[in-house]
């Protein structure tokens, strides 16, 4: 596996330390104000791949493990917390340089799908993460190379637009793209240059004015670095600042105090040059009292969010950290005390009018700035004073509204004080007509009453009746039978 650098940041003026050890065990330590490192506490096992954020002094993990699941992690109350997001199994391809950013709440998550089958296929994939929901994209499907060493790098533009440069393999050069993803969709990639060589990797900074970008090449056994500058989107400029035989390690490019400056280290030294008047300094080595071997770190700044800035240190007794600022610092001051030593006075009116060129280029573009907030200050007013003639066309016509409603209300309250009478006598009549029901249901019930008692009077002379009549009947018969015997006698 390729040596990943470990992660640096500060948190609750804690130094951390989060890296992957020899054994993929993703492990962190924290150094204590004695300015000794704690021992050494696991965060997950078998962990292949990994990238950090911080926002809000929260630190978020994203790794994926040696089955690829995608895993999330934080840390709450000093204990880790985690949760599986989704399986990024792809046939015959692994994971490659995991990197994150956070935007508006929403975590996007960059990744290299890179084959293992020798076919040299590679997608560049884009995750959305709302903490929820999941949302995939894919940004590009590139060639890969085995002469690249890095494949692509972010940056963060205004209205929070991400910006991917990105190095694809077209068979008789490597061509360096970029796209941009607008908060919706990605842009069609651009091709800005093609790169010549081996053991490639490129670094990326933005400035005010222009793309500022370096390659590492190596070509036969001359390593070089070479400086790009793009203007506008447009103009492009080369610059080699390095050639040798000796390889330059972990090349970063930065900018401090209007001054742009490159820097490589070899073994325990520390080079670097600066960029002034249109051409790059005399390369200046410094750092000789140190014997311990240099590394690079990815370091988060809590101050500069979505920026993890390359950064060179020593572990020899604690941790001693190489900031942008001494680095620039000191090669400004070996630069000066050169050019001091040397006599440096070759050139000057060159370099007098070299300097007013790029003051009046600093000039230009600073006005340009101002022309574009004036323009976008004016546009913004004329919408404003619309949306102040919207408020009050709204008003009037709300007033006019209200009054309308209002007749509208008083002619409903006649009509309601009106229907209100005439249920009042519709209720004064009903009331009349159910008092009448109950008298006639009164009534019906008594004359009911007196048919049932007459029903049954009628029913109990029948049947005196009807006796009466089988008591005559016998009797008529007894009758019959005395004179039937009286004459046989």
């Amino acid at each position: 596996m390729q040596k990943r650098r470990p992660w640096l940041f500060t948190i609750d003026n804690n130094m951390w330390k989060v890296y992957l050890n020899d054994t993929y065990e993703l492990v962190y330590k924290i150094m204590s104000e004695d300015k000794k490192w704690s021992e050494e506490k696991i965060i997950d096992r078998e962990v292949m791949e990994f990238t950090i954020s911080i926002e809000d002094g929260i630190i978020h993990i994203l790794y994926v493990n040696k089955d690829y699941k995608m895993r999330y992690c934080t840390r709450k109350d000093n204990n880790w917390f985690g949760e599986e997001l989704y399986d990024t199994r792809i046939n015959k391809f692994e994971i490659q340089e995991l990197k994150t950013i956070i935007l508006e709440g929403k975590m996007h998550l960059f990744y290299l799908m890179a084959a293992v089958d020798g076919t040299q296929r590679g997608i560049l994939e884009h995750c959305i993460w709302n903490g929820k929901e999941i949302k995939l994209n894919t940004v590009q499907h590139i060639v890969l190379s085995d002469k690249v060493y890095k494949y692509y790098e972010l940056q963060i533009e205004k209205e929070n637009c991400i910006d991917i440069f990105f190095v694809s393999n077209r068979g008789d050069e490597l061509s360096l793209n970029y796209c941009v993803y607008d908060g919706v969709s990605w842009t069609d990639p651009k091709r800005l240059y093609g790169i010549q060589g081996d053991n490639i990797m490129f670094r990326l900074l933005n400035t005010p004015y222009e793309f500022n970008i370096i390659n590492k090449i190596k070509e036969g056994n001359i390593y070089s670095i070479e400086y790009v500058r793009i203007e506008d989107d447009v103009n492009m400029k080369e610059y080699t600042v390095y050639s040798g035989i000796e390889e330059p390690i972990e090349p970063i490019i930065f900018y401090i105090d209007n001054n742009l400056f490159i820097s490589w280290f070899e073994q325990n030294h520390i080079y670097s040059s600066r960029y002034k008047l249109g051409k790059w300094e005399k390369i200046v080595k410094f750092n000789k009292e140190v014997e311990t071997p240099i590394e690079a770190y990815n370091f988060l700044s809590v101050e500069k969010k979505n920026t993890v800035d390359i950064i060179y240190g020593t572990e020899d007794d604690g941790l001693y950290i190489f900031y942008f600022e001494n680095l620039a610092k000191s090669s400004i001051d070996m630069s000066s005390n050169n050019k001091l030593n040397n006599n440096f006075d070759i050139n000057n009116d060159d370099d007098s009018i070299e300097e007013i060129k790029e003051k009046f280029k600093g000039i230009c573009y600073e006005n340009s700035v101002l022309k574009e907030k004036i323009d976008s200050f004016s546009i913004h007013m004329r919408k404003r004073k619309l949306i102040a003639q919207e408020y009050e066309d709204k008003i009037a016509r709300m007033i006019q509204e209200k009054k309308r409603l209002k007749e509208n209300c008083n002619f409903f309250m006649e009509v309601k004080q009106k229907i209100q009478k005439e249920l009042d006598e519709v209720k004064k009549q009903l009331k009349k007509q159910r008092i009448f029901i109950n008298n006639m249901k009164s009534s019906l019930n008594k004359k009911d009453k007196d048919n049932k008692m007459l029903e049954e009077e009628v029913n109990s002379l029948m049947e005196e009746n009807s006796k009466l009549k089988g008591e005559l009947e016998f009797e008529r018969n007894q009758s019959f039978m005395s004179k039937l015997f009286r004459k046989k006698e």
